[in-house]
């Protein structure tokens, strides 16, 4: 089809000159080969990246809301619901075709869910949740794809060729590697609902409740920091601190989000989350470049939906970290209790703290590491 097709009276050209021009040229005849249609080009930023797209399924059709509801078995009003779970923008005429098939073919496994038993409002919701955390995952590995092939002097050619390449040698490794991680939480998860269970069974009756200890730690003089800062410099500490988060927690603590400047953990034993607080403000102490961290770590009962924890312990650790000084892990008297005789640690007595939202004054310590010689 190139060699019929006058790419220089075809207006894709336009505004470039010199080797920029011949080298468009040359990508257009070698997309065109791979059956890449013209008006895709036209319409696409981005062309170099074209057929590395329709590798991982844009193939340029689309399709109404309508038409993907019928293909996929399921009602209209449904397939809305999920495809904005999914991230995808309402669309008020269902009629309109501006789905791209690929795209609207993604809320295939609707009516699978449904059909085992898996809740509307359930599917809705781990749909929703999926598609956030996905939609960061690929921004990142599209940072690396990028990285990977975009070389100095390449021409237009030579990156689209190895972003194809790329692209094609990563997508089939893409859904073994996502089910092996959802599978590795799913058990993780299900791990801690026996541990629920099993105090259902010794008599607490809370629906849904479990103990749990809560951690949170922010960065100190962030609100400072945003008057003298450009806001992508603010943005990069507290990405760096939800990094750095995620290296330091491992199982049975667990990485809950980021708030901001803050984030947040849980696990089902106290001891391994107030090790990963102590870790987490020690990785910290010294770096000229990071703003100090504090703490505060409270035990109660809890409840998790949709992936967040809320319940008592969760207000009472927010507000200890508020009242923690730079560098220290403050820890609620529950929490102590729960913790015990520790030879990790070292406790030194913070005062009872008058904190908002918060009835009566809670007896609030110090945790550190132990010296060594203690051990």
């Amino acid at each position: 089809m190139a060699e019929e097709f006058d790419v220089e009276t075809s207006g894709l050209l336009d505004g470039l000159e010199g080797a920029a021009r011949a080298e468009r040229a040359e990508l257009i005849g070698w997309l065109l080969d791979r059956g890449v249609a013209v008006d895709e080009i036209r319409g696409n930023p981005a062309p170099m990246l074209l057929a590395s797209r329709r590798v991982i399924g844009d193939d340029g059709e689309y399709v109404s809301a309508r038409q993907a509801a019928d293909r996929a078995g399921v009602e209209l009003e449904l397939f809305e619901r999920i495809q904005r779970a999914m991230g995808l923008p309402r669309v008020e005429d269902p009629d309109a075709e501006v789905f791209l098939r690929a795209d609207a073919e993604a809320a295939k496994f609707t009516r699978d869910f449904l059909d085992v038993g898996i809740g509307l409002d359930e599917l809705v919701q781990i749909t929703r949740l999926l598609g956030d955390g996905l939609a960061r995952a690929a921004e990142a590995m599209r940072y690396a794809a990028l990285a990977a092939v975009i070389r100095p002097a390449a021409t237009e050619l030579e990156t689209a060729k190895a972003s194809e390449e790329l692209v094609g040698n990563v997508a089939p490794l893409l859904g073994p590697m996502i089910q092996e991680v959802l599978l590795l939480q799913l058990r993780h998860a299900i791990e801690t609902e026996a541990i629920n269970a099993t105090e259902r069974a010794e008599g607490q009756h809370l629906p849904g409740a479990r103990l749990v200890t809560i951690g949170f730690a922010d960065l100190v003089g962030f609100t400072r920091l945003g008057e003298a800062l450009p806001p992508e410099d603010l943005e990069r500490l507290a990405q760096r601190l939800a990094d750095l988060t995620r290296e330091i927690a491992v199982a049975p603590v667990r990485f809950i989000k980021t708030i901001g400047d803050e984030v947040m953990l849980v696990s089902p034993e106290p001891a391994p989350l107030l090790e990963t607080m102590l870790r987490l403000v020690e990785e910290t102490e010294g770096d000229d470049d990071f703003p100090r961290l504090r703490a505060g770590v409270a035990t109660g009962m809890a409840v998790s939906r949709a992936g967040d924890w809320f319940g008592s312990p969760v207000n009472l650790a927010a507000r200890m970290t508020g009242a923690a000084r730079p560098g220290t892990v403050l820890v609620a008297e529950a929490a102590r209790e729960a913790i015990g005789e520790d030879d990790r640690f070292a406790w030194s007595f913070a005062g009872a703290k008058h904190l908002k939202g918060i009835k009566s004054d809670v007896k609030s310590f110090r945790a550190r590491w132990a010296p060594a010689d203690s051990h």
